[in-house]
């Protein structure tokens, strides 16, 4: 680096201090003039020899530009500047940029899951949307019916039989899972039927008192029937269970194996053993009044137990005893009685004709 002298680079500098130094020197000069004293004009340079002469506070300029007053210093060639950084501050700047990356990172990472996941949201979304799309579509396709009946049909016709009331559903063949093995039955069934009789299955049979057991026993007594018996079908026309559900047999329309111009309704026990259930006994009433509102049977039908048709303990001491106090009971076979069915000229056995 140089320093040079402020005239040696700026020589406007130069001639406004020699103005600013004769105008001094004239200043004295006028004032030494006045006061009565003689002077002679000295050159600028003479200024310089003077140590005496009193600095001046003032000084008049005019008509010049680039003034410098005092020493200016200028600096020739290349600069170069050097930065010095500590340790610690350089070790902590690396420390918040890393930190600043971490949570850049983390930042990202918490908006590709929760991206993710809003994905997720929405295909679920639309999934359930679709499901509950397909399950409306299929409620609105299925054809309507009427809510307060149960229609059923058997294998050998098809007829609507509501529900009876009060919780007396009917369980047709279908539900109950009738055997596909059963023959055709051949002796129909006339109606009004004049004869309605009550039987049991009886040989230590308990009773069942729900749909998925009572079916379970529907389908032994027809496979027994069949396989067994030799019979084309299951007996009865009709079955009551524990639970006051009537289980459709044979049906209205064909006749069952005891006689062909009866009605038979059977409990599902041994009620020799076991008492009936109070919904099992209204479910028989429920029942035979169906039939006669739809003239199955006859307006003065006959009702008769088992036994009172050939030696038995069907339908068992417990069943009997509460038919015996129904309007309709017969007590045809009892001591000074005549035999069941001779009124209408059926032979004196017709009652087990194993169709």
């Amino acid at each position: 680096m140089f320093e040079q002298n402020n005239t040696d680079r700026n020589p406007f500098a130069s001639t406004n201090a020699n103005n600013a130094l004769w105008s001094l020197s004239a200043q004295n000069s006028a004032n030494n003039t006045s006061r009565g004293g003689s002077s002679s004009v000295n050159s600028p340079q003479n200024t310089y020899n003077t140590p005496t002469l009193p600095p001046s506070s003032v000084i008049n300029l005019s008509n010049s530009s680039d003034v410098v007053i005092g020493p200016m210093t200028q600096y020739q060639g290349p600069v170069t500047i050097y930065q010095y950084m500590d340790a610690t501050v350089e070790a902590r700047s690396m420390q918040a940029n890393a930190i600043n990356s971490s949570r850049t990172t983390t930042s990202t990472t918490v908006s590709q899951r929760v991206t993710f996941t809003s994905k997720l949201l929405i295909l679920l979304l639309i999934l359930v949307i679709v499901v509950v799309g397909i399950i409306l579509y299929v409620e609105l396709m299925r054809p309507k019916s009427d809510a307060h009946a149960i229609y059923f049909s058997n294998n050998y016709e098809h007829d609507a039989f509501p529900n009876l009331g009060d919780g007396h559903l009917v369980v047709e063949r279908d539900q109950w899972g009738a055997s596909e093995n059963a023959k055709n039955l051949t002796i129909p069934l006339k109606h009004p039927i004049p004869y309605v009789m009550i039987t049991h299955i009886g040989v230590q049979s308990q009773p069942c008192y729900n749909i998925y057991k009572c079916s379970i026993k529907m389908r032994s007594i027809q496979d027994a029937a069949i396989a067994e018996k030799g019979l084309p079908d299951i007996s009865s026309n009709f079955y009551v269970s524990g639970d006051g559900y009537i289980y459709v047999g044979r049906g209205w329309h064909w006749a069952n194996t005891y006689a062909d111009r009866t009605l038979a309704i059977t409990f599902m026990g041994d009620y020799v053993r076991h008492k009936p259930e109070k919904r099992q006994v209204e479910a028989t009433k429920y029942l035979l009044a169906h039939a006669l509102t739809n003239k199955y049977i006859a307006l003065d039908y006959k009702l008769v137990a088992h036994n009172q048709t050939r030696k038995s303990k069907s339908p068992g001491a417990y069943v009997y005893s509460i038919i015996k106090k129904w309007p309709h009971f017969y007590p045809c076979g009892e001591e000074n009685y005549p035999v069941c069915g001779s009124e209408l000229g059926m032979a004196p056995y017709p009652w087990e004709a194993n169709a």
